[in-house]
C-alpha cells in the first residue's frame, strides 16, 4: 500500500475494472460497488492478494432497494447485497456492494473457501 493514498484510491488502481460505482457515506467507510459477476475476485483480491489484506467478512446483508425513490447516482438495483469486510492490520473497513435486479433471478455466485465458511450461496426468494 502507498502510505499517501486512500484505501478507495488503492482499490480503484488495483480493480479499477470492475469497480461501477464508487460511494461516497456519512460513515466514511470505502463503499465500492461492484458487478455480481466480479464480486468473487474482488472478494478474493481483497483477501489474499492486497497488501494488509481484508481478513474478516463481519457482516453481508442484502437490502431491498426497490421502493428507494433517491438513488442519486447509485446503481440501479432491486437488491443490494453488502459485504463488510474489515482489515485488522490497516485498522480500516470496507463495504462491497452488488446491485441485483429481479430479473436475476435472485441468485448470486458462490465464494469458495473464504472466511472460514465451505460457501455462501445467498439466493433470494421473492416473498419467502
Amino acid at each position: 500500500m502507498v502510505d499517501n493514498i486512500t484505501v478507495g484510491e488503492e482499490i480503484n488502481q488495483q480493480l479499477g475494472d470492475k469497480i461501477i460505482y464508487q460511494q461516497k457515506t456519512k460513515d466514511d467507510f470505502p463503499t465500492i460497488w461492484v458487478e455480481r459477476d466480479s464480486i468473487v475476485s474482488t472478494l478474493n483480491h481483497l483477501k489474499n492478494e492486497i497488501d494488509n489484506p481484508y481478513r474478516m467478512l463481519y457482516d453481508l446483508t442484502v437490502i431491498d432497494e426497490r421502493s428507494n425513490n433517491k438513488r442519486n447516482g447509485l446503481p440501479n438495483s432491486d437488491f443490494s447485497v453488502v459485504y463488510h469486510l474489515l482489515s485488522f492490520d490497516r485498522n480500516e473497513d470496507i463495504r462491497l456492494k452488488v446491485p441485483l435486479k429481479e430479473w436475476d433471478h435472485f441468485s448470486f455466485p458462490k465464494t469458495n473457501n473464504s472466511w472460514n465458511r465451505k460457501h455462501f450461496n445467498l439466493i433470494l426468494k421473492n416473498g419467502e
